[in-house]
């Protein structure tokens, strides 16, 4: 749901007017979610393949420590997103109270899987400093300056992302928040 809907929605519902349209955006969402998920278990099925192949084909300290760390953080990457959708893809509600609460558990599991990607990145930059330290006692310093501002660049544009998504997520659920207050302040409103 966008911002603009949720702010529609609470007007709407303190002038006491139907809210027709929350049975399709909570099929649309859960559509989203459905895709979300299965990105994240194709993405893990991937990470994996290419964990095996960097396991295999170098056979190196670095690599096979940065293979093994990557199949550890998909695997508990994969555990959480089955773990964290749990409920949030359920059917069409009969009441626009249900739907809203769907909204809210979807908002609150979004909210989550941001915070959870914070884990993972800070996991990363662990990982990512002791594939460094290897790197550098098998090869020396040659490498390492060009391999610390990849890295740089990258965990920065991850941050970024993490930062902006969490903002977003945040603003919903507390959009999310007052149009359940709108509702619960209009009992008698006739839209359940």
């Amino acid at each position: 749901m966008t911002d603009q809907e949720l702010e529609r929605w609470t007007a709407a519902w303190r002038a006491g007017t139907p809210v027709a349209d929350f049975p399709l955006k909570a099929r649309r969402e859960r559509r989203w979610l459905f895709a979300w998920i299965a990105m994240d278990w194709t993405a893990g099925v991937g990470l994996v393949a290419f964990a095996a192949w960097l396991w295999i084909a170098d056979g190196s300290t670095v690599m096979r420590f940065t293979a093994a760390a990557i199949v550890v953080l998909t695997a508990a990457a994969l555990a959480f997103t089955t773990w964290n959708w749990r409920g949030s893809l359920a059917e069409e509600q009969a009441s626009t109270r249900e739907y809203l609460q769907l909204a809210e558990r979807r908002s609150r599991a979004r909210l989550r899987y941001v915070h959870f990607g914070w884990w993972v990145l800070a996991a990363d930059l662990v990982v990512i400093a002791a594939a460094h330290v290897l790197l550098y006692l098998d090869e020396g310093a040659r490498r390492l300056p060009g391999m610390i501002a990849m890295t740089a660049a990258a965990i920065a544009a991850a941050a970024a992302l993490l930062w902006w998504w969490q903002r977003r997520e945040r603003r919903r659920a507390q959009r999310l928040a007052a149009l359940r207050e709108a509702l619960t302040a209009n009992p008698e409103n006739g839209h359940d």
